[in-house]
């Protein structure tokens, strides 16, 4: 569990109750705002991340403090945050001054620190399942990266030289994002097409295990019960639907699953709840490109 042991920031004892440092766009931090609204927690207040004011550091019992880390501003991006996350990245949890970092991390700590409503099967096999497909879609994170940069963020997330220069002087050699090279590299246009469309096949070839293993009519990924196979899974489908990607065509029966998850109040109030709108704009952007033949029903390996 991706506990950190003596943080940087000074902010970090101070906070009391439940802290989550997120964005409410950002697929990491969205899975933890999905585990919290599953979990019955409720979100007492929106404030900045680095928000010291007396109100703004206790979270009430039963809910968190949302701290916004605008991606938008890049926020993550600075000296102060990379202090609280230091892969400089959402989200970050604090629990009575204790720093939780790393999404699932996060949700496996929430599943036991607020055990009613488990997201965790209890049967052997299917935790085991639970626990392989968490692992593959966290393995398949990087490839979410390169194909909503791509197409579905575009300009918006280009990082300006001083912010690249920055990122790169504050990365530790030991992160697993590997930012500043990623940022280096899509700001100078340097990833080949290619590398996008290979990033894409590989999110396909994880989307055709499920729809294999949702043929047999389970209701949820590991059987009939919800876990977090769900909800990092449900936000892969999330980002790619997006980008206007066909799932109901190339993927019926995990488009089905997905309608399923993106049903229950969880993800309609921790999810989509402050996003909505944001969503359909991306969706009507990516729905326009594959119109034009830059989407990515044009890059999809998968047979019309």
């Amino acid at each position: 569990m991706a506990l950190i042991e003596s943080p940087a920031s000074p902010l970090v004892p101070r906070l009391q109750g439940l802290h989550l440092f997120g964005f409410d766009g950002a697929p990491c931090a969205q899975r933890v705002n999905f585990a919290l609204a599953e979990k019955g927690l409720e979100r007492a207040r929106k404030v900045k991340w680095a928000d010291d004011h007396p109100a703004a550091l206790v979270a009430p019992p039963g809910t968190y403090v949302y701290r916004e880390v605008s991606l938008v501003r890049h926020d993550n991006l600075t000296e102060g945050y990379a202090a609280i996350q230091p892969n400089m990245v959402v989200p970050a949890l604090v629990h009575d001054g204790r720093l939780y970092i790393e999404s699932m991390d996060i949700i496996a700590y929430l599943d036991e620190a607020f055990p009613e409503q488990p997201l965790r099967p209890r049967e052997p096999a299917a935790a085991a399942l639970c626990d392989e497909l968490v692992q593959l879609g966290k393995d398949l994170h990087v490839s979410v990266r390169h194909v909503t940069f791509h197409w579905s963020l575009g300009g918006l997330a280009r990082t300006d030289t001083e912010t690249e220069a920055r990122v790169a002087r504050l990365e530790r050699g030991d992160s697993p994002e590997g930012l500043a090279e990623f940022y280096r590299r899509f700001n100078g246009n340097a990833i080949e097409l290619a590398t996008f469309h290979q990033h894409l096949h590989k999110l396909e070839d994880g989307y055709a295990q499920q729809e294999t293993r949702l043929a047999d009519g389970r209701p949820f990924l590991t059987g009939p019960d919800f876990s977090i196979a769900d909800i990092i899974w449900a936000i892969k489908v999330l980002r790619l639907t997006e980008c206007a990607y066909p799932f109901a065509r190339n993927f019926p029966h995990l488009a089905a699953w997905y309608r399923r998850v993106a049903a229950r109040p969880g993800f309609r109030q921790g999810v989509l709840g402050r996003y909505k709108f944001v969503h359909h704009v991306f969706r009507v952007k990516g729905m326009l490109m594959n119109l034009f033949g830059r989407g990515v029903v044009n890059a999809s390996r998968v047979a019309a």
